[in-house]
Order: C-alpha cells, then sequence, then structure tokens
C-alpha cells in the first residue's frame, strides 16, 4: 500500500482488515446499509462506521480524512475477504465469454477517475461486476494510493502512477 506499507504499519493493516469484518458481521447490516447510500464523501464522513475506522487506526494523522471516507464507503460493498486482486477480477473473462468482466471501456473511466464522486461511483460498478469479493487490505491499498495521487501528483510517476499499477494486472488478464 502507499500509507499502509506492509513492513511498517501492521497494525493498521490488521486495523482495517478487522473493521472490515466488524462492518459485515450480521449485527451490522444497518451501518453496511448507510454506508452504502452514500453518494459523496461527506456523507459518508458523517457515517459512525466511518468514525469507528478512524479510531481503529493508531496512526490516523498519516491518512488524509478524505482517503479514508472513499475506503469506508467502498469497502462496505465488499462482502466477501479473499486473497484476489480487484484490477486482476476485473479483467478476468466471464465464464462461458471471451470478454472480461469489466469492459474496457469502464476500465478506462476508472483509471480516468478526476474527482472523489466520480471514483466513488465508478469503483463502486467494478467492485459489484468482480463479485463483491476481494482482499480488502489490496482494495484500501488502491485507493489512498489513488487518493494520494490526486494530491501529489507531481510524485506519483512513471510506474508509480496508480493507473500503471491497477492496469497492469487488469491487461495481464485481457
Amino acid at each position: 500500500m502507499v500509507v499502509l506499507k506492509k513492513n511498517e504499519t501492521r497494525n493498521d493493516l490488521k486495523a482495517v482488515r478487522d473493521w472490515h469484518v466488524w462492518l459485515h458481521h450480521e449485527n451490522q447490516r444497518g451501518e453496511r446499509a448507510h454506508l452504502r447510500r452514500c453518494n459523496n464523501l461527506q456523507q459518508i464522513m458523517m457515517q459512525r462506521s466511518f468514525f469507528r475506522l478512524c479510531r481503529a487506526l493508531p496512526d490516523l494523522e498519516t491518512y488524509h480524512l478524505e482517503g479514508l471516507a472513499l475506503v469506508a464507503g467502498l469497502l462496505a460493498w465488499v462482502e466477501q475477504s479473499t486473497n484476489a486482486d480487484l484490477p486482476a477480477l476485473l479483467g478476468k473473462t466471464k465464464p462461458g465469454g471471451n470478454t472480461p468482466r469489466f469492459s474496457e471501456l469502464r476500465f478506462q473511466r476508472l483509471l480516468a477517475a478526476e474527482t472523489s464522486e466520480d471514483f466513488l461511483q465508478t469503483f463502486r460498478r467494478a467492485i459489484v461486476q468482480a463479485g463483491k469479493a476481494m482482499d480488502p487490505v489490496l482494495l484500501a491499498d488502491a485507493i489512498l494510493h489513488w487518493e494520494a495521487q490526486q494530491r501529489r501528483p507531481d510524485w506519483y510517476t512513471g510506474t508509480r502512477q496508480w493507473q500503471y499499477r491497477f492496469a497492469k494486472p487488469y491487461y495481464t488478464q485481457v
């Protein structure tokens, strides 16, 4: 991850994974529903479950709140935790077909998202198309990487770009 580096902040990785497990527990249906109904980051940031994620992160001050809001809003759509990476899932062909699960045009729209709201809407569609089963930590990494690049585009160039890192597994599946 860009911010959640495996060697440096294992507690943050565990916090994201634990929060995802908590959110998808049977008793938290209402919390999930509230997050799923949010259409923008401001609405997500006003949810109790968002504040629970913030409290769970030991190094909260290292994160940008908009990035965490995207993480909370999008992880609400991931129903099953697996080891699968989203771009690889999107690039795999549909069962019984020869086209990818997520069309190349939609994938290009996802890569071109410039606003948080566009990113939120397009990413939601991608999660649903991928079957709502993926690694929540890898997904959080991708989301935080995109958000960090929005703030510091001059630092994220070449192979550091979110678009490159997201497109590589997609196109190796196609």
